[in-house]
């Protein structure tokens, strides 16, 4: 300000020497007087300014460039996959009050948007058989490190044991939430493509909180261990399991085995793969621990009127009551995709959903079964239950085969050696209802010819 004016009707190095001026600086150096030399970088290589119009042609050149995967084949998994998702739910989630509604956490919320997630909740509660689910954590990552902090929370123990198996991008935002809260991570080895329940026994020790496996874990394995492993723990040590909840459908619900807390990704119900996101975690656990559970919880109760409403029920973040003994600093929730995935849900219903999990399960051993027939594939690699995801094992360097089947115009699979080092040459291979048979036999040949060039 200058005489009670804004100063943008200055010239730049006017407005400039009078910043500089209030601030007791003599030079626009000086403001990078802290950081050192050696970090400062001289400038930014940035193109000319550009009309609208120019920018709009630019970036449609880019985009042409870009293929997803309705531009080739794609069977990549690895946590996003490429479900249909029906119209009605774009529709329902493309209604004003729903897409343009504020960030909600406020008590004001309205009773759409309440009921809207309280309907989440139960659906999500009913799929994977726990007490309560929340809405919501950010995707899986953050879930599963936010159940970290849970178990913690319920047993003050200061060592959590994981996967040996786990992406990385799951393993560097969990050691980011236990860093500041002194847990320490240890992994547990596998054998033949699931936990070793053998060394996670030797590793549970009086200071062991709790311990997190996946189902199905990084290969596409179901861990029919996850049973034997509740029965191991302690009557303070935490059971954690990870899940893909379209394979709900077909499976047993963690809470039919006494797990703690379940974590998961919706993205595959009804959430468009979007180069990633967003998506929603899912988070759920028993009535006996709700009050140590993150997030928000929505109740269905009465007004004062005696008809049915919806209000915040549960919620423990820093900016309520709670303040300084919140159990979460998750400042927002994923509200938009937690009403996709409860659309999806009901455009399917139970026998829909219950269709399709039976559809995926038989797609992936047919495929399975095709690729295994082709002359230098083993799939899949380990014995035991997957889904619409699964291992295959290569004679030739899988890094150099995908990037082959990638030229002739397929995205084969996710090499999974590069995420673990004690496997080689081993990808993973999943689909969908979206793949025909003729996609199927075009992945084949493409494999097939793949290989040949690598070799």
């Amino acid at each position: 300000m200058k005489d009670g004016c804004f100063m943008h009707y200055l010239p730049n190095d006017t407005v400039e020497k009078e910043m500089l001026k209030k601030m007791g600086l003599s030079s626009i150096d000086d403001l990078f007087d802290d950081i050192p030399e050696g970090l400062r970088a001289n400038g930014l290589p940035l193109p000319p300014g550009m009309s609208e119009i120019e920018v709009l042609r630019e970036i449609d050149s880019m985009m042409k460039v870009s293929k997803g995967a309705g531009d080739m084949l794609m069977f990549l998994g690895g946590g996003f996959y490429d479900h249909f998702v029906p119209t009605v739910v774009d529709d329902a989630v493309s209604r004003s009050e729903l897409y343009t509604s504020y960030t909600p956490y406020q008590p004001e919320m309205s009773q759409g948007i309440l009921q809207a997630l309280f309907e989440y909740q139960s659906m999500m509660s009913d799929l994977i058989g726990m007490d309560v689910v929340n809405t919501s954590m950010y995707d899986l990552p953050t879930a599963i490190g936010e159940a970290i902090l849970m178990s913690k929370r319920m047993n003050h123990r200061d060592v959590f044991l994981i996967p040996e198996y786990i992406t990385r991008d799951k393993l560097c935002v969990i050691e980011n939430y236990t860093m500041g809260a002194n847990i320490e991570l240890k992994k547990v080895p596998f054998k033949n493509g699931l936990m070793d329940l053998d060394a996670l026994n030797a590793m549970l020790g009086d200071d062991v909180s709790g311990v997190y496996i996946e189902n199905p874990n990084i290969l596409g394995l179901f861990d029919k261990g996850a049973m034997e492993i509740k029965e191991m723990l302690d009557k303070k040590q935490v059971l954690v399991v990870g899940i893909n909840p379209m394979t709900m459908a077909i499976a047993t619900p963690p809470g039919e085995y006494g797990v703690d807390i379940v974590v998961g990704d919706v993205q595959p119900l009804g959430i468009h793969m979007s180069y990633g996101g967003p998506s929603v975690g899912i988070f759920g656990t028993t009535m006996k621990n709700v009050r140590k559970m993150p997030g928000r919880i929505i109740g269905a109760t009465k007004d004062v009127e005696g008809r049915r409403a919806f209000a915040m029920t549960l919620s423990t973040r820093e900016q309520h009551i709670r303040r300084e003994r919140a159990t979460s600093n998750i400042c927002t929730n994923e509200a938009l995709t937690s009403i996709m995935a409860a659309a999806y849900l009901a455009a399917l219903g139970k026998n829909g959903f219950k269709d399709l999990g039976t559809q995926l399960a038989s797609r992936g051993r047919y495929l399975a079964n095709l690729v295994n027939e082709l002359e230098g594939f083993t799939a899949p690699v380990y014995p035991g239950h997957f889904f619409n995801e699964f291992p295959v094992k290569v004679d030739v360097d899988v890094c150099k085969l995908l990037n082959a089947c990638e030229e002739k115009g397929a995205l084969a699979g996710i090499d999974v050696s590069a995420e673990i080092d004690s496997l080689e040459n081993t990808f993973t291979i999943a689909t969908t209802e979206m793949h025909t048979h003729m996609d199927y036999e075009k992945l084949i040949q493409v494999l097939k010819d793949a290989r040949e060039v690598v070799m």
